[in-house]
């Protein structure tokens, strides 16, 4: 089980036009060997580490690292679930289709999929209420950056894109799977336990409230900041599932 993780940063309030380039972030730590028994592991590449988040004042950054030197060999799939709360979340599925799914804060609004082979990529997609799209095309055009260097993937993406604020409150999760479409969360950052059955690589995983934990993160201004580039507040509070 994991510990109840709380962080505040802020920053000074500023002058106008200052800004500030250095984002505070928290660091969610996940129990390192917790992949399942039978499960194909080369040097720990589905072994999730930690994920560190960070905002300015119109994006957020995903840090996920993995419990190794590098994505070799890079046949893993890196996932993020994300629920805003917004009224058009799904407790099923997401946008890959693949046995992962979220039932907590509405259900999951947001999926971030991604892959380290042929260079990289990832996807952004939307759930509207009825079904999933995605929200533009790869990477390149729909992601402001998404970049692997070592053991890590950064992500940023929009607080427009998840419809999020200063102000607003999200809760996630990170998954990572294998290449199968049919594959679910090898690894779940907010679970300190497998997450398959041993030698399983397509148990269904549900992030939820009951028996699983999920980070949530508020995002704030620091009170009198004019022009703000960087974390004025993150509360980050881990809730059990």
């Amino acid at each position: 089980m994991k510990n109840v993780l709380s962080a505040c940063a802020a920053v000074a309030a500023l002058s106008t036009a200052a800004f500030v380039t250095a984002e505070p972030s928290v660091v969610y730590n996940d129990a390192l060997d917790d992949v399942a028994g039978g499960i194909f592991n080369p040097n720990g590449i589905l072994d999730l580490a930690s994920m560190e988040v960070s905002n300015d004042a119109t994006d957020i950054y995903f840090k996920l690292t993995v419990n190794t030197a590098s994505f070799s060999p890079d046949w893993g799939k890196y996932m993020i679930g994300i629920a805003t709360g917004n009224g058009n979340g799904t407790t099923s599925g997401n946008g890959w289709n693949r046995p992962i799914s979220m039932n907590a804060y509405g259900g999951m609004t947001h999926w971030v999929g991604s892959w380290v082979d042929s260079g990289g990529g990832a996807q952004l997609w939307t759930h509207g209420g009825s079904g999933w799209s995605e929200t533009a095309a790869t990477y390149s055009g729909n992601f402001g950056g998404f970049s692997i260097s070592g053991n890590t993937i950064t992500y940023k993406l929009s607080m427009g894109s998840l419809g999020l604020g200063y102000g607003s409150v999200f809760a996630f999760d990170a998954y990572s799977s294998g290449g199968g479409n049919s594959d679910a969360a090898i690894d779940a950052l907010g679970n300190n336990n497998p997450s398959t059955a041993p030698g399983e690589w397509g148990t269904p995983y549900v992030s939820t409230n009951s028996g699983v934990f999920l980070y949530t993160v508020q995002l704030i201004p620091t009170p009198g900041a004019v022009a703000l580039v960087g974390l004025a507040g993150l509360i980050a509070r881990r809730r059990k599932a």
